[in-house]
């Protein structure tokens, strides 16, 4: 009755998600496990000052035949003991904890990479088919025989007069059949007649005497000089 009058209070539902980020990112994770190794370093050091003290107390206590106060003091360090071996297991836990998240990270970007290529591959696949590209190479081949047949074709000569050196050959060679070249004689080539050298001694040429060059060249520089 009063729910009707006043209303219902309206429950908060609880959030299940696990936490209010959600999941963390493998670096914050990383942090997380580094703040929580050292904060039990820390403690270690702790516990093994509270030791060292206890023990020193305890033979103190022992040297003044104090037997309980050693005892007691010696029940404090085991208990420090004890505290301290577990801290050494969570602190091994961690580690434990810190590599498998690197190594998990690590497949988890080693897996994004290979589904990228294999993405990319199934893209490149459909553009690139097979029998097309078969049937693309025929078409190539077919259309560099017809190139060659061009270039065949542009190489022939354009003179109709065109002689087969090979068909000259083999007419000769027919020609020559029967004929014994080593027996027939050749032609004798007559050389015409030379003329007869003279038999009579050309008369010597005049030599001069070295007055007479010397008033040669004096008649030649006054001939100059008029």
């Amino acid at each position: 009755m009063f729910n009707r009058l006043f209303g219902k209070e309206k429950q908060v539902q609880p959030n299940r998600s696990g936490g209010s980020g959600g999941n963390k990112s493998a670096s914050k994770t990383m942090e997380e496990m580094d703040a929580a190794i050292d904060l039990l370093e820390k403690r270690e050091a702790a516990l093994e000052k509270r030791m060292e003290a206890e023990l020193v107390k305890a033979k103190q206590f022992y040297a003044k035949k104090n037997t309980q106060g050693a005892l007691q003091c010696m029940k404090r360090k085991k208990m420090y003991e004890e505290q301290l071996m577990n801290i050494g297991a969570q602190k091994q836990n961690l580690e434990t904890l810190k590599f498998t998240v690197q190594n998990q990270t690590m497949n988890h970007e080693v897996l994004k990479a290979q589904v990228a290529a294999k993405d990319e591959l199934k893209q490149a696949n459909k553009k690139m088919n097979a029998d097309k590209i078969e049937d693309n190479m025929d078409e190539l081949m077919e259309e560099m025989d017809k190139a060659n047949q061009v270039s065949e074709a542009l190489r022939q000569p354009l003179d109709n007069n065109f002689v087969d050196e090979d068909e000259l050959m083999n007419e000769l060679e027919v020609e020559l059949e029967g004929m014994d070249l080593e027996e027939t004689p050749a032609a004798e080539v007559k050389l015409p007649d030379m003329p007869k050298v003279p038999s009579t001694k050309l008369p010597a040429k005049p030599t001069k005497t070295k007055a007479q060059e010397d008033e040669d060249a004096l008649a030649a520089l006054e001939a100059e000089l008029a």
